[in-house]
């Protein structure tokens, strides 16, 4: 069958088909949506699967940077030593002290050997036991201008306060019997060396004291000493001056009521009357 269409309309049609064509090569090409909708997918649960490994890896590694933090830590609290010299354990640098032990300071030794001639070992670990009491309770009572305070290495009434600075005040807590009754006796005994004054008073705990400022020879310094009586004892507690630093007593009479009012010195009062004392007294060569 022929076709009736022109040569002029035949021509024209090409031109449609040839534009109709080239559009259509010139749009880009349709892409499967399958294919590109599971690559996405796969896409997602990879990162998911990243992510909640990196999660994992952080949690353990938080775990264990924690344990052993604690661990560290428990090891330092265990190994460190303590303020007052504690050796760390298992070394074997001499006995292990107890915590708040303070190192004795040492008289002049001939002295400190008498001191302890009559003493059995018992004996002397039970002085040795009041005087780190002593000291930590003394150090807790006094102000802090006196320092710590450190015991004699023998004499269970002596003891010393040391400031940062280089300071040093020695302290005295001496008791004897009495029988001369209650009361800590007139100020008329102190009238040739007072010069901060000497006065009676009432303890808040009831116990009436005499509290006197004495002056030092032969540096006119002052030294502060309370006294009282206790059970059938005389009482006498006092912080001296530090001549070579040319320095008062740093602790006032007032500061003295407060600490011998505390119940822990009384305490220490009652410890002390009960030491055992040396049965040979100290001997002094050639007497």
């Amino acid at each position: 069958m022929k076709d009736n269409i022109s040569e002029e309309d035949r021509h024209s049609a090409l031109l449609v088909r040839d534009a109709m064509e080239s559009m259509v090569a010139q749009l880009p090409a349709v892409h499967d949506l399958v294919p590109a909708a599971v690559t996405q997918g796969r896409r997602r649960r990879a990162r998911a699967r990243l992510a909640l490994a990196a999660g994992s890896v952080c949690v353990a590694g938080a775990v264990v940077a924690a344990s052993l933090a604690l661990a560290g830590g428990h090891d330092a609290r265990s190994a460190r030593p303590a303020a007052s010299g504690t050796p760390v354990p298992h070394e074997s640098s001499g006995p292990v002290r107890p915590e708040g032990y303070r190192s004795p300071f040492h008289d002049i030794p001939p002295l400190e050997d008498r001191q302890l001639e009559g003493l059995t070992a018992r004996e002397r670990t039970q002085r040795a036991d009041f005087q780190q009491k002593a000291a930590r309770v003394l150090d807790e009572l006094l102000p802090d201008s006196v320092g710590m305070v450190r015991p004699s290495y023998t004499n269970a009434w002596s003891y010393r306060g040391e400031t940062a600075d280089g300071k040093v005040f020695p302290l005295f807590l001496s008791t004897y019997y009495s029988r001369s009754g209650p009361g800590p006796g007139p100020c008329l005994k102190y009238i040739n060396n007072t010069r901060g004054g000497c006065e009676h008073v009432t303890l808040s705990n009831g116990i009436k004291a005499m509290v006197v400022r004495l002056t030092d020879h032969p540096v006119p310094l002052v030294r502060t000493q309370i006294e009282f009586s206790y059970r059938h004892h005389h009482v006498i507690f006092r912080v001296e001056s530090d001549p070579k630093a040319e320095v008062d007593s740093p602790v006032s009479g007032r500061e003295l009521q407060t600490v011998v009012s505390d119940p822990r010195f009384l305490d220490l009062v009652r410890d002390v009357i009960k030491l055992p004392l040396p049965t040979k007294k100290p001997t002094t060569k050639g007497s």
